[in-house]
């Protein structure tokens, strides 16, 4: 007599080696899909730094342009409002002087009639402080540090770095000092 017997099912072995397979599948398909979402967030990081750096080159332009700048227009002449003067009284902060008054004298008094303009680091923020009207804003975000040096009898040097995750920026202003 002849016997065969038919395979009803699958055994073991064969589920054993399918899963592990399944298993290796599933690995190589996460690591693959956390790969390519890292570039797309390092490029959202790079983006946001850039326009936190635009941000804060237009803040300091605008007052750094020779004369206080208004909200409709320009404020400032060839007197009234002029950038007379700027200071870094202490590290991570840069203090600019506009000659105010009736009759503006063209000296950095930092007090009285002219107007006074605070740039500082607050945390990992770059705040703008009015100090004849008290208001302050915060031009910028993700700010590591702002350093103010005198380059020369002529030109001042404003760095500013930002940092966000593991990504760094930093750009550099070369000013001309203010003309009395």
């Amino acid at each position: 007599m002849n016997r065969s017997f038919a395979r009803r099912g699958i055994t073991l072995i064969e589920v054993t080696t399918v899963s592990g397979l399944m298993a290796f599948l599933a690995l190589l398909l996460s690591s693959a899909w956390i790969g390519m979402g890292r570039p797309t967030v390092d490029v959202i990081v790079r983006g946001g730094l850039f326009q936190e750096i635009d941000t804060a080159v237009a803040a300091l332009a605008q007052d750094l342009g020779g004369s206080m700048a208004g909200p409709d227009a320009r404020l400032g002449g060839k007197t009234k409002y002029r950038w007379v003067g700027w200071m870094m009284p202490a590290a991570g902060e840069l203090w600019l002087c506009y000659d105010g008054g009736a009759e503006p004298d063209g000296d950095a008094n930092w007090s009285g009639d002219d107007t006074v303009i605070k740039y500082m680091a607050d945390g990992d923020s770059l705040v703008r402080y009015n100090q004849n009207t008290g208001t302050t804003f915060t031009v910028a975000r993700k700010l590591e540090s702002i350093t103010v040096t005198d380059v020369d009898s002529e030109f001042i040097s404003i760095a500013l770095t930002f940092q966000h995750r593991e990504i760094t920026r930093s750009c550099t202003l070369l000013v001309r000092k203010p003309v009395n």
